[in-house]
């Protein structure tokens, strides 16, 4: 009798581990954008690379939103997504079964960016009576979270005492400062950078942060899995990867959890804004 009921213990196992770990979908959530239909046309490619190279099926799981690809881990309805530093620290803060396994390279080469704060050249940022910024979006990384550090670091002032408003996208953050409706914006090194020759120039730049990375759910996909895709992706031709455009078109590098490290959150970040 001991030994019928190791047996079927053993067989249950096997199914469970089966239903767990052998997939044959696999669901991946791109970066949340404005532009939807654009970012999953820059990803198609890869994701067809991969399809063809694992022989799996892998589904787009697009959500608007970052809060909604933390949730989609959590629930197991994501098993792939590209996150920035900062969606990546806390989601990992939620949910412990989170693994980066590539970074995107940006144009120099490096797989590190900075966040700024940006405004026009020519006005003078008066900081005795509360000012205007526009921000990105909640969970970017040079948004609320990054542009509070970066007020405090260059004047003295907390964030939440002054107006912001989520703009959606750094290119909406810097042109609204360039229209004269913000008197910051706060936004990537790389985006900040095309507004220089308009006229906006940096005030405040932060440490070198990790880039935005392919991070897998351990939950759902097999050790063997994760493996076959890190290395499948690594393995991509740069050539293939510049004709595809895109994120990945400077390349990709391998991730190392440790990285996001100094990625620490220890204050609310509001979901909306107060203007």
């Amino acid at each position: 009798m001991r030994y019928l009921k190791k047996v079927f213990l053993i067989l249950f196992l096997m199914v469970i581990s089966t239903s767990v770990w052998s997939k044959d979908t696999i669901y991946f959530a791109p970066l949340p954008m404005k532009k939807a239909k654009k970012i999953v046309q820059d990803l198609l490619p890869l994701v067809e690379y991969l399809q063809e190279k694992l022989s799996v099926e892998i589904k787009f799981n697009y959500k608007s939103d970052y809060g909604d690809i933390l949730k989609g881990f959590e629930n197991n309805t994501i098993d792939i997504a590209v996150l920035g530093p900062l969606p990546y620290a806390i989601l990992k803060s939620q949910y412990t079964y989170v693994e980066p396994i590539v970074l995107f390279k940006q144009k120099n080469g490096s797989t590190h960016y900075r966040c700024v704060l940006s405004k026009f050249i020519e006005d003078d940022i008066n900081v005795s009576k509360p000012i205007k910024i526009a921000l990105t979006q909640p969970l970017s990384t040079c948004g609320y979270y990054m542009s509070k550090k970066l007020l405090k670091k260059r004047y003295n002032i907390d964030i939440k005492d002054q107006y912001y408003k989520y703009t959606m996208s750094h290119t909406n953050a810097m042109t609204a400062a360039l229209k004269g409706e913000f008197d910051i914006a706060g936004a990537s090194e790389f985006i900040a950078q095309k507004y220089k020759s308009l006229g906006m120039e940096t005030v405040a730049q932060s440490e070198l942060l990790p880039g935005f990375s392919i991070v897998v759910n351990t939950t759902t996909l097999s050790a063997d899995m994760i493996q076959r895709l890190r290395d499948a992706l690594l393995s991509i031709p740069p050539s293939s990867l510049k004709a595809w455009g895109g994120k990945s078109k400077y390349g990709l590098s391998r991730a190392n959890a440790h990285l996001y490290d100094s990625i620490k959150v220890d204050f609310d970040i509001p979901k909306k804004g107060n203007l």
